[in-house]
């Protein structure tokens, strides 16, 4: 079995072939993704729409944090599926991944959702009889919190090549995570403004300030002593 851009197809591309298939997969995704942060900020869960993906939707998926370095699948698209043998909603998205590198998702996956930041992975396969060489690419793209659940990724998994028997386990060949660039937060009055209040108010409490008394003492004779 192999599989092309859209599912599958005969015949065994080529490696640049292969790169260009799963580059412009998970691009669609992304570019989607940028398309939705106005003003710069992360897109809403609710801003998801799976029309503006229809090319991709074979591989989307939405992640959701739920412990340090565990996300789970809340949707998952029908490669999850052929990868796995099965419905991969619910899973960790770590069971994916050979256990070598588990450890190494973990961490990436914080680095997604906190700092946030974009994580885009580029993937192999274990190997064996009746499992040939898979190349995958993965990328997943950090969303707005909205208070009522932990936070989440849109992401994109894209497959090339045969899957051969199933389960299959991906293996990181290489990672690149990208710090995404959010809106700074601007105070409601000016920072000029404020410095020169705090200068005022300086000043009047320096003026306000009394001096220390000097006592004197004055006889009966109307002489002052002190």
């Amino acid at each position: 079995m192999t599989l092309s851009f859209f599912g599958r197809a005969a015949g065994k591309t080529s490696r640049a072939a292969q790169d260009a298939q799963l580059r412009a997969m998970t691009e669609e995704v992304r570019a989607y993704w940028e398309g939705l942060r106005r003003g710069g900020d992360l897109p809403e869960r609710s801003q998801i729409d799976p029309r503006g993906m229809e090319g991709a939707l074979r591989g989307t998926f939405l992640a959701e944090r739920i412990a340090p370095g565990v996300a789970r699948l809340r949707i998952a698209g029908m490669n999850f599926t052929d990868l796995l043998g099965m419905d991969a909603r619910g899973m960790p998205l770590s069971a994916l991944f050979d256990p070598m590198s588990r450890a190494r998702l973990s961490v990436l996956l914080d680095s997604c959702f906190l700092r946030p930041a974009v994580l885009d992975l580029a993937l192999g396969c274990e190997m064996g009889i009746g499992r040939p060489d898979l190349r995958a690419r993965m990328i997943l793209l950090p969303l707005a919190g909205d208070g009522s659940r932990g936070e989440m990724a849109l992401g994109c998994l894209a497959l090339a090549d045969q899957i051969g028997r199933q389960p299959r386990r991906l293996v990181i060949e290489s990672a690149t995570t990208t710090p995404v660039r959010l809106p700074q937060l601007q105070p409601a009055v000016p920072l000029q403004v404020l410095t020169e209040i705090a200068k005022r108010a300086g000043n009047a409490a320096s003026t306000a300030t009394p001096q220390p008394g000097h006592l004197r003492l004055v006889t009966q004779d109307g002489e002052k002593i002190g």
